[in-house]
């Protein structure tokens, strides 16, 4: 396993920025994320309150806004729904209408995208905006499957949106796969995953398909006009795709991602190692100095709460000290570094062997975890029961 790369900055006080825009040109039947269809008329209101929003978390919580940015992540929803000019006047306003937020030290700024709605110049635009990182919605190859998700792409769009991506000049580019869908096949799976790596992107990102109640798709399998693999069939396609990934070269760094060359999602590493970063706009999920904050889910809402000045903030939780510690050892665990004494020890100075030891010993005796010197990682088959060894740390 390849470690020369450690998250050195887990430790060091700087800040990450997520961008959440939540409009799609269509609603897939299995999402239930803050996004929605068809509210084109409110795109130039709703990005003119982001950006006040911004502004005026800055003002609240001036002592946030002092710390030097790391990373800008473009979430959604698809961001790209916007126009370059509506992208820039966001930028513009973390970057330079106000001094608030240093973004000197921006080391990645990602965008995600849809294949087939974005053309070259589009791509071009991003480029010029400072894009460092793409990462596309591929989901599947299957132009059927595509269809039933209710994706707007199909199979040539998704290659031709890597293509053009890489053509531009994007260094990192990366695509998601959703495994475990209503007739997919270990061979489906096979396809996808070489597709993909032909393509020649550099990180992965995979996803077993998770049925959330009200969605399009859970009332299609409750109705009985669609059949999920089994519990077996879909633990085949997981370990499948693991064993293709391994075989092209592509390395697990976090359960859910892969890369071949060390292109790592540095904005999500941040969740990961339990950094601080704040979120802008309807739906984001903040986290800044141990409280966890939720803004108001629905557009129109968010835009009026931000007209009257107001932080559209509607739940905030502030996070205990076990909580925390919970957090950061499960957290941790779901990357390649794993828990580290040294880390915890630094954080909450307390050992964590003196806390779930009992734990760590079965877990390792269990063959779920490994130990190398004062740090314990998943092993393949703990990646794979994850929810269940995190349990263990859950008091």
């Amino acid at each position: 396993m390849d470690l020369t790369f450690t998250p050195s900055f887990a430790t060091s006080r700087d800040m990450g920025v997520y961008l959440h825009i939540p409009f799609c040109r269509k609603k897939c039947s299995y999402c239930d994320f803050a996004s929605y269809e068809g509210l084109e008329a409110y795109y130039d209101d709703y990005v003119d309150a982001l950006c006040a929003e911004i502004k005026l978390w800055a003002e609240t919580y001036p002592k946030s806004a002092k710390i030097p940015v790391n990373t800008v992540y473009f979430g959604g929803g698809t961001p790209t729904q916007l126009s370059l000019i509506q992208l820039e006047q966001i930028l513009d306003t973390l970057y330079t209408l106000y001094t608030y937020y240093p973004c000197d030290s921006v080391r990645e700024l990602s965008m995600e995208a849809n294949p087939g709605e974005i053309d070259i110049d589009y791509l071009k635009g991003l480029k010029s905006l400072g894009v460092t990182r793409l990462s596309y919605g591929v989901q599947t190859f299957d132009d059927d499957l595509l269809q039933l998700l209710r994706r707007g792409h199909n199979a040539h769009m998704a290659k031709q949106a890597i293509t053009d991506a890489l053509s531009v000049g994007f260094q990192s580019v990366s695509g998601d796969l959703i495994y475990a869908l209503p007739g997919q096949s270990l061979n489906d799976i096979k396809t996808n995953v070489k597709t993909l790596v032909d393509l020649g992107v550099s990180h992965i990102s995979i996803y077993g398909l998770q049925l959330e109640e009200g969605t399009n798709l859970h009332k299609q399998v409750e109705l009985g006009d669609l059949d999920l693999p089994s519990d077996d069939e879909n633990e085949a396609m997981y370990d499948c795709m693991l064993d293709e990934l391994s075989a092209n070269g592509f390395e697990r760094y976090e359960i859910s991602n892969f890369t071949n060359n060390g292109s790592y999602s540095y904005h999500n590493l941040r969740y990961w190692q339990y950094k601080d970063y704040l979120a802008f706009g309807a739906g984001a999920y903040s986290f800044y100095n141990n409280v966890r904050r939720n803004n108001e889910p629905y557009v129109v809402p968010y835009i009026n709460r931000l007209r009257q000045e107001l932080l559209p903030v509607v739940v905030e939780e502030k996070i205990s000290e076990d909580r925390a510690v919970e957090d950061f050892c499960f957290l941790a665990l779901r990357t390649k570094w794993g828990l580290s004494e040294k880390a915890f020890n630094e954080r909450f100075n307390m050992s964590v062997r003196d806390i779930f030891g009992d734990e760590i010993d079965l877990l390792i005796k269990q063959g779920l975890l490994i130990a190398d010197v004062d740090t314990w990682r998943l092993t393949r088959d703990g990646a794979k029961h994850g929810n269940y060894v995190f349990s263990q740390f859950i008091r």
